[in-house]
């Protein structure tokens, strides 16, 4: 360790409380699906913008003048060739891991632990790993020992929720469900990518136009933030952009009201950023977060795979309880 930051961190009580009371919520980001094997967002803009090109509709000299652009402006130009000559881009074949799902050991080892942690999942991500739960390996007396490992139970699919309009505090508490806060694989043309489209998930233009006008996404994620636990995972210095969009949009929903939960977020660092992740902790405190760091010098964000496997094993969670559920019901009515 370095400087005081563990290889797995120390896990607060009030975070394990709340997984054995059934309010835990994992919220996963990017960085848990590249472990698994799926693009960065740069690599996911530049496979946009290669599709782009063998579509004749983008030449080489044009990718260089836009090479310096962020991820984000790369796809938003993307998107606007897709509109402009009626071309579509197969975001499955990007986003996907080129080694699918079924066989990818590291993915199946990080999206088991993660699923012990949570009966419901919110993610900003489009991939389908949250969609199924990963099953446990389980051991065969009869297998031979090299293929003991490889029997598991069978997986159980997911309620996948990406519209917004079902986006409610109601489909929150339903068990063994995702939410894919901007859009899925399951319909690429709704996914959220562009910055307008950021903007337009995200805009406060709700009271006084009445509920015809009601943003779904904030009434969520202000009720995700008031009412149950919340675990941010795979979210790295280069998501704050998106970071910011959720918490702080959803927090002028319930400016001026006590929080009623707390939050947490996993971060790895390495040991020379102990500063940054100083500075980190402070700010990420100014919106009810903990700051949960780990470190990051000899496995990277391989790391990040033995915390929440480390985490699984000592808080796996439980369902929510009916008196929860009725209380938040009963908060909801006032």
């Amino acid at each position: 360790m370095s400087d005081g930051i563990l290889p797995i961190p120390e896990i607060p009580g009030v975070l394990s409380d709340a997984s054995q009371r059934g309010v835990l919520i994992p919220f996963v980001g990017a960085g848990v699906s590249v472990l698994a094997g799926c693009p960065t967002w740069g690599e996911l803009a530049d496979g946009a913008r290669r599709a782009s090109i063998e579509a004749k509709k983008f030449t080489y000299g044009q990718l260089a003048q836009i090479r310096h652009l962020s991820p984000r402006v790369k796809l938003s130009i993307a998107r606007g060739l897709e509109a402009e000559h009626g071309l579509t881009i197969d975001y499955a074949r990007l986003i996907n891991p080129k080694s699918g799902y079924e066989n990818n050991d590291t993915g199946n080892r990080v999206y088991r632990s993660l699923g012990k942690l949570g009966k419901t999942f919110v993610t900003t991500n489009y991939d389908a790993w949250l969609d199924t739960e990963v099953p446990d390996l389980l051991l065969s007396v009869t297998a031979p020992p090299l293929q003991q490992d490889t029997i598991a139970t069978a997986p159980s699919k997911r309620k996948v929720i990406f519209d917004q309009n079902q986006f409610t505090p109601a489909n929150l508490n339903q068990p063994n469900s995702v939410f894919h806060l901007h859009g899925s694989l399951d319909d690429p043309a709704g996914m959220v990518i562009t910055t307008r489209e950021y903007i337009s998930r995200y805009a406060n233009d709700r009271d006084e136009n009445g509920a015809q006008r009601e943003n779904r996404t904030l009434t969520f994620l202000s009720h995700l933030f008031q009412s149950k636990t919340v675990l941010f995972v795979g979210y790295s210095l280069e998501d704050l952009e998106i970071l910011e969009y959720v918490i702080q949009k959803a927090q002028v929903l319930s400016a001026g009201k006590e929080a009623q939960a707390r939050h947490f977020m996993l971060q790895g660092y390495f040991s020379h950023e102990y500063e940054l992740m100083r500075s980190l902790t402070r700010y990420y405190k100014q919106c009810d977060i903990q700051l949960l760091p780990f470190l990051r010098d000899e496995k990277d964000w391989s790391q990040l795979i033995e915390v929440l496997e480390r985490f699984a094993e000592t808080m796996p969670a439980a369902a929510p309880l009916n008196l929860q559920l009725q209380m938040e019901m009963e908060a909801l009515l006032e």
